[in-house]
């Protein structure tokens, strides 16, 4: 089985947690080690189409119909280029060998900001790995390490639980199985494998769709096939009618999506990795896996930030300065990332603790010449792909989504307020959401 046919999916569910988080951070290492990046995966989870880009044949391989681009991306990878370095780090997510806290199987989260109502209709993910993998069918590419997988989601309404508790919800979750691994070129140098995927869930010409919308505010999810506008705010299993950007689920008088206050959206994505030799049968070809836990079967992230430059606090530390007019700036990119324990029997996810490297800074020196190089910050590698390439900016107000306010927006909230309607999201019908709604009319459309 080569790596076309290696990369391949299964849709799952999850379920979190919302135990108690601490703000504080404790101090991690990255993980240092030669990365080579050996190619990039296009995939279809719509049509099922692959197509496999090999960095050193100098090919490329489009995205999508070239109808989209980037809406947040997270890309840059050494933050410290400027002031000389050249070496970039990963961050092993999960290494098997019982020698670290992350040999757990645990999950890994990161998270940022976006405009509300963002439809997303491709996402780019990666993956750093030290499993040695082959090519025994000669066709260029490595065949897949059997059984090493890959569990991506992405959630709304989470801050990684930086600020009180998130109440965050699923909005898109799959496993990849059979990942590429470590190719023997990078084997025989004594290097890990870098790769990334795009993952496109639209098939252009079809009438599949799996694209989805982050944030939103009006019960409307913008063209995508789905999104989250009927949160359960009680918790009695059935929606409210709700936007998820409009929820207040722990009922502590703040929108669960934008407890920093920025008016932006938060969101999250996660990953979790599933070693070999674990009962992993995903294709159920009764092989779970012959490879044993060892330090070589690292497994982990790329570094990356979004556009911008890295600037001297003058007191030892560093500031990425995010350059908002780029496109798809990554707005609200924290310098810290959050872990979770593995999944109980039932699927729950425990907070572990909030983590990072110390504070970015690019004064550790060269390690080439015995220094302990940059600290980077802990951002990590991801783009979301939108239709337009651009987000949408928001007017809450307009409930019947034409562009304009006025009287036919005051009918539809009138409608909608006799019905039971909670605009603000607090679980009541009353005075407040009559406020709330005049103080999102009385503040226009952009």
């Amino acid at each position: 089985m080569n790596v076309k046919s290696a990369l391949t999916i299964a849709m799952a569910a999850g379920i979190a947690s919302t135990a108690a988080a601490s703000n504080t951070p404790t101090t991690l290492g990255p993980t240092q080690a030669q990365v080579n990046k050996a190619g990039h995966i296009y995939y279809n989870v719509a049509s099922g189409e692959r197509i496999v880009t090999i960095f050193a044949d100098g090919q490329t391989a489009p995205a999508d119909t070239g109808e989209g681009g980037p809406i947040w991306a997270s890309l840059v990878e050494n933050t410290c280029e400027a002031f000389g370095y050249t070496t970039s780090y990963f961050f092993g997510v999960d290494d098997a060998s019982g020698t670290t806290s992350l040999a757990t199987n645990v999950t890994f989260m990161d998270y940022g900001d976006i405009e509300k109502d963002t439809v997303v209709d491709c996402i780019q993910i990666n993956w750093v790995v030290a499993h040695p993998d082959v090519d025994l069918d000669s066709d260029g590419t490595v065949d897949g390490v059997e059984e090493l997988a890959g569990n991506w989601m992405v959630w709304d309404a989470d801050n990684g639980r930086a600020i009180n508790n998130s109440t965050r919800i699923p909005v898109l979750d799959f496993t990849f199985f059979n990942l590429p691994g470590n190719t023997p070129e990078n084997q025989g140098a004594g290097a890990l494998t870098g790769w990334t995927a795009d993952v496109d869930l639209v098939a252009f010409g079809t009438a599949t769709d799996l694209s989805f919308e982050l944030g939103d505010s009006d019960g409307d999810c913008q063209g995508a096939a789905f999104c989250n506008n009927d949160v359960d705010t009680n918790s009695d299993g059935i929606g409210d009618g709700v936007s998820i950007s409009n929820a207040d689920r722990d009922f502590d008088g703040l929108m669960d999506s934008d407890l920093d206050g920025d008016g932006l959206f938060d969101w999250s994505w996660t990953v979790r990795f599933l070693q070999p030799g674990m009962g992993n049968d995903f294709d159920s070809d009764s092989d779970t896996g012959s490879l044993p836990g060892s330090a070589s079967d690292t497994i982990g992230i790329g570094f990356a930030s979004p556009e911008g430059s890295a600037v001297d606090n003058g007191d030892g530390t560093f500031t990425w300065n995010i350059d908002t007019t780029a496109d798809a700036a990554g707005t609200g990119a924290e310098d810290r990332f959050a872990l979770y324990n593995p999944p109980t029997s039932g699927g729950e996810i425990t907070y572990n603790g909030g983590y990072w490297f110390g504070g970015f800074a690019c004064t550790g020196g060269l390690i080439s010449e015995g220094g302990l190089g940059y600290t980077p910050p802990a951002m990590f590698q991801f783009v979301l792909y939108g239709p337009s390439g651009t987000t949408t900016t928001v007017c809450d107000a307009d409930l019947n989504g034409d562009g304009i306010l006025n009287f036919f927006d005051v009918s539809a909230f009138l409608t909608d307020f006799n019905a039971g309607g909670d605009y603000n999201g607090d679980g009541n019908t009353n005075f407040f959401d009559v406020s709330a709604f005049l103080t999102d009319y009385n503040a226009g459309c952009p």
